[in-house]
């Protein structure tokens, strides 16, 4: 009775405040001063209907253009009927823009915090029983969320059309005409295409748009609210936002990316970060202008706006020097001047804690058949090549288990000439780089696409080894990559063998002792049909926790989850009620791609 009830309120909330308000500023399309807008927007309700009454009566495509045509305009002409196409694509295209914003901005009031069970609610609850109290304390630290931004073709908006979609927004909050129709006419002039094919570094830079303009608030805001919560009765919080990020080290799906790129796009994370450090602290600056913070403010202000806007300047880590210097402020506010503006300077360490030198770690990513190949190139370099036999490749499993040996090798190997494994051998020694540069959490793991036996991921191991890194500073996480049925279907017994091996074990324990395994929704969705994708990936998660679990580590499921839900895309939050309480759930990361990325996340509400 209650749900019903809340339902038929956010019913009515939705037609008056997203319905009704998009009718109205979509009325203002017509008053623009665009070429033949009038008649675009007025015919476009007759092509619709045309459209839907010739379906009913099984009419082809062309006999419905034919139709409608002849009836309700007097273009004739082949030109002239796919120029008022076309321009039928473009009035549906800003259409859908004003809808998006226009949803946006009642965010808030479709999902009011009264509708959802809270995290203060429940403790709320159980303030006056210590264990319940415990309790929760216990799942909050347990818990954790990785959200890793890929870029995909079903990507709709451009930046700049991003960009207008945000003030938008913020226009139609408060009703502001004169900003909405400027913005509309802005929109109407906007091109929703790019004249070149993207390169990974400005699929990139699309992505960072969300990063800096979306993800750096609201990822703050939700992290502040947990710990005021937590705080509030007497609770440890902790971190459970992580970042993630793929264009520029997703090397199987998209082919384009090289190591150059690669060390561009860490680079270019880094910076823009500062650049949303650095607008923050001006704001601080302004306001903490007292007698014994001038230093810190001085370093401050130099180390974020070098680190912001110089491209020149020297990468390397550094949050733990700007959270000392935090630290610094925030001690000489509370012990000399009552605490005055102190929230100004915990957002801004509250945001480095989040995003530290990197704002979002860099997964590299590449074809297991591909990381063979460049095993074999190194093999071959190998002094009496390193006690691998000449038909190596084609040993049973078993036997190239017994085989690898992990040794390091005193000088870097000769890069190969190939492209595949030259950008394989420079990208091992780059995420190196990247790490000394930017922090470890900068690019830490390295995913093995269609991973199909422990080899593959033991044989990348000594990739590493080969390729300048030493056993004992091995700072990266392999995560073997699931995809098809098959795949799915021999997950446990691969992971059983990598438990088992003594260097891997003790690589897990050195590490953490967790293990995250990412499943793929789209190829299994390919291979073997929706349901038969959704099975196998519950299975696969059943054999996988019960196996990792076995071992006494930690598990993470890495969902690679797209748009539509032919890719796995859906309801998140019913996705992960469905997979019961017998597979692992502790820590969810999950890829969030294309359009997905703008309909979901594309405001700080």
């Amino acid at each position: 009775m209650l749900n019903t009830r809340l339902n038929n309120q956010l019913d009515a909330i939705y037609n008056t405040e997203v319905l009704t308000r998009f009718e109205l500023y979509n009325s203002l399309f017509l008053t623009l001063p665009f070429y033949k807008i009038k008649d675009t927007g007025s015919l476009l309700p007759f092509f619709f209907k045309s459209c839907e009454e010739g379906i009913k009566k099984g009419k082809s495509p062309n006999e419905i253009i034919a139709y409608f045509f002849r009836n309700y305009t007097a273009h004739q002409s082949p030109e002239a009927i796919v120029d008022m196409l076309f321009r039928f694509i473009q009035y549906i295209e800003r259409q859908v823009v004003l809808f998006d914003a226009v949803e946006d901005s009642v965010f808030n009031k479709l999902n009011s915090s009264e509708v959802l069970e809270t995290l203060y609610l429940e403790l709320k609850k159980a303030q006056d029983d210590p264990q319940a109290l415990s309790h929760i304390e216990e799942l909050i630290s347990e818990r954790s969320l990785k959200l890793v931004l890929t870029a995909h073709p079903t990507q709709f908006y451009p930046g700049n059309v991003l960009a207008i979609i945000n003030d938008l927004t913020n226009a139609i909050k408060v009703n502001d005409i004169n900003s909405i129709t400027g913005l509309l006419q802005q929109l109407g002039k906007t091109p929703f295409f790019n004249k070149r094919s993207p390169t990974p570094v400005d699929e990139a830079l699309s992505l960072t748009w969300f990063l800096e303009n979306v993800f750096y608030f609201a990822a703050a805001n939700i992290q502040s609210d947990l710990n005021d919560t937590m705080g509030e009765f007497g609770l440890a919080s902790k971190k459970i936002i992580e970042m993630g990020f793929w264009p520029g080290g997703d090397r199987d799906g998209n082919p384009n990316v090289t190591t150059s790129s690669t060390l561009q796009v860490a680079k270019m994370l880094r910076q823009i970060l500062f650049r949303c450090y650095y607008r923050d602290f001006r704001n601080l600056k302004r306001r903490i202008t007292f007698k014994g913070t001038e230093e810190p403010i001085a370093e401050l202000q130099d180390m974020l706006y070098k680190n912001a806007f110089d491209n020149d300047a020297t990468n390397e880590d550094l949050s733990g020097v700007i959270k000392e210097h935090l630290n610094a402020l925030k001690s000489t506010i509370i012990n000399d001047h009552e605490g005055l503006f102190l929230k100004l300077v915990d957002d801004l360490l509250l945001k480095v804690e989040l995003f530290g030198n990197h704002f979002a770690s860099l997964d590299i990513r590449q074809d297991s058949r591909i990381l063979r190949t460049a095993h074999a190139y190194c093999r071959s370099l190998l002094p009496g090549n390193g006690g691998y036999p000449d038909n190596y490749d084609a040993l049973p499993e078993e036997e190239k288990l017994r085989l690898i040996s992990f040794k390091e090798t005193p000088d870097q190997l000769q890069v190969s000439e190939d492209p595949l494994i030259k950008d394989t051998m420079e990208t091992i020694a780059a995420m190196n780089l990247i790490q000394q540069q930017n922090g470890e959490e900068a690019t830490h793991r390295f995913i093995i696409s269609n991973c199909q036996q422990a080899s593959d991921i033991l044989q990348l191991i000594e990739l590493f080894l080969w390729n300048g890194w030493k056993k004992e500073d091995l700072t990266v996480d392999f995560v073997p990559l699931f995809e098809t049925v098959n795949d799915l279907k021999g997950a446990g017994t691969i992971m059983e063998k990598l438990y088992s091996n003594t260097f891997y074990r003790q690589h897990i324990k050195d590490r953490g002792n967790k293990q995250d395994i990412m499943l793929g929704f789209s190829d299994s969705t390919k291979d073997g049909g929706y349901l038969m994708a959704n099975w196998s990936i519950f299975n696969a998660k059943s054999s996988l926790t019960h196996i990792t679990n076995k071992h006494n580590i930690s598990l993470a499921f890495f969902d690679g989850r797209g748009g539509p839900p032919a890719r796995g895309g859906g309801k998140t939050h019913r996705f992960y009620a469905s997979m019961g309480k017998e597979i692992a759930n502790r820590n969810i990361q999950l890829t969030v791609q294309g359009q997905t990325i703008s309909s979901q996340y594309g405001s700080i509400d």
